[in-house]
């Protein structure tokens, strides 16, 4: 096989592998949201429900949102890979956007009874980034924080305002990051080895995603022990 040939059969290989995870956002997303759709029609007939009954449709809810999340990361992935991220500046309010972040995790918040402190109120906070990344990155933080926070744990949003910058420190109460593992926490496809709490997936990719647009919007992110344990990752984004 020529040079050219192998090149040909690259290139079919990628294309697969592209149709792939478009057809697994696309495809397999419906049974999800089906799924949701019907959790809800029992949570609201569920007066008469046992404790036990109950915690099945908790545990089948955080299964479910668990999966969407995974399949959104590799929708991600997906778009890095293709090289078909493309950042759009506008003028938004921070603040709005991580309160907005934050509510799509409110049913596991509130199923795990995590109380939640965000410290949002600062002068202005409006900033000139691509709003729908900034959101995702955000996402895949208090995503992580959620998933390995275990009940009556306090999750804390602190937003600050530099001369340049904002940042925002997304502190949990969790496991925390192993010394010999730190290296591994924006890897692809790397999982940790502490345990969600929730029983929820991983595939490894939300951080990756995350650095990779940050670093296209000239943001960082890094993170570091909780001295009362767990982890505080700080996202730190440009104000122009």
């Amino acid at each position: 096989m020529n040079i050219d040939d192998l090149k040909s059969e690259l290139d079919q290989i990628k294309e697969e592998k592209y149709n792939l995870l478009k057809l697994i956002n696309h495809d397999i997303r419906s049974p999800f949201n089906r799924v949701f759709a019907l959790l809800q029609l029992f949570e609201m007939e569920s007066e008469g429900a046992s404790e036990m009954q109950k915690n099945y449709i908790n545990s089948m809810y955080i299964s479910v949102l668990s999966g969407l999340e995974m399949i959104t990361n590799l929708r991600d992935m997906r778009e890095i890979d293709a090289g078909y991220i493309s950042i759009e500046k506008k003028e938004f309010e921070l603040a709005t956007t991580i309160k907005r972040a934050l509510r799509s995790f409110s049913k596991q918040i509130d199923i795990k009874k995590i109380k939640v402190r965000a410290e949002l109120d600062i002068e202005s906070t409006l900033i000139n980034l691509d709003e729908y990344y900034v959101q995702r990155v955000i996402e895949n933080v208090i995503s992580n924080a959620v998933k390995f926070s275990k009940e009556d744990k306090e999750i804390i949003l602190k937003l600050t305002k530099e001369t340049d910058f904002y940042r925002l420190e997304v502190i949990d109460e969790g496991e925390g990051i192993k010394d010999d593992e730190k290296h591994i926490v924006y890897s692809k496809f790397k999982k940790l080895s502490a345990n969600a709490t929730g029983g929820e997936g991983c595939l490894g990719l939300g951080l990756h995603n995350s650095k990779y647009f940050l670093s296209e919007m000239k943001g960082k992110i890094h993170f570091r022990g909780n001295e009362n344990g767990g982890t505080i990752f700080v996202i730190e984004l440009p104000v122009n």
